[in-house]
């Protein structure tokens, strides 16, 4: 089953399989700590009891005025959907409920000005060793993520060596096109309401 209607004409991969993935997923989570991260609008439609139950589910939430023109620069012609701020929030609501208890939101602007901090009170809040050194990584490129858009979309992270703030010039921005508005008023109050259940970063 396709996750997505973007691309219909291009073949599937049988190894990319929801079945055989969550399978790996598991036993991998048998021996160790699983850290996966993935897009709303993909995983919302596979979060049944049996997922919701498997993972401490945790939210990164970005405002939607850095995400949307990003976003744009990519698919212009983007949908709603394909933005994720709603089925974002489906999902929190969804968590919260299963689980009975609030699940852990970062915001994606005390992350890249607060790195330590920040990722120090995640490893807290969810319950896992803190590691310093995992702030910081060399740059590599991996052949794997390339198999979408030619990795187009992560060659940044790619080349990437830690959580920094990073200035697109060259995105439209959402004052300046109808469409990015039309969605900046959609996903703006899913994004506030995840906002207010954020980790709270105390200023140095």
């Amino acid at each position: 089953r396709r996750g997505a209607s973007r691309y219909p004409d291009l073949e599937l991969n049988p190894e990319y399989n929801h079945q055989k993935i969550w399978q790996k997923l598991r036993q991998e989570a048998d021996s160790k700590a699983v850290f996966i991260k993935d897009m709303s609008h993909f995983t919302f439609y596979l979060a049944d009891r049996e997922f919701l139950s498997i993972f401490e589910n945790t939210f990164l939430v970005r405002h939607p005025n850095k995400t949307l023109p990003s976003l744009y620069d990519k698919w212009p012609d983007f949908t709603l959907e394909e933005t994720g701020y709603a089925e974002l929030y489906k999902l929190f609501e969804m968590a919260k409920e299963f689980n009975g208890k609030t699940p852990v939101v970062i915001d994606s602007d005390d992350l890249v000005q607060k790195p330590e901090a920040t990722v120090k009170a995640y490893c807290d809040a969810v319950g896992i060793p803190f590691i310093k050194e995992a702030l910081e990584w060399e740059p590599k490129f991996r052949p794997e993520l390339t198999h979408w858009e030619g990795g187009s979309w992560v060659l940044n992270a790619m080349f990437s060596t830690g959580f920094k703030e990073q200035k697109r010039d060259n995105y439209v921005s959402v004052e300046d096109n109808k469409h990015l508005q039309n969605a900046y008023e959609f996903c703006l109050p899913y994004y506030e309401k995840l906002y207010e259940y954020r980790i709270r970063i105390a200023e140095n």
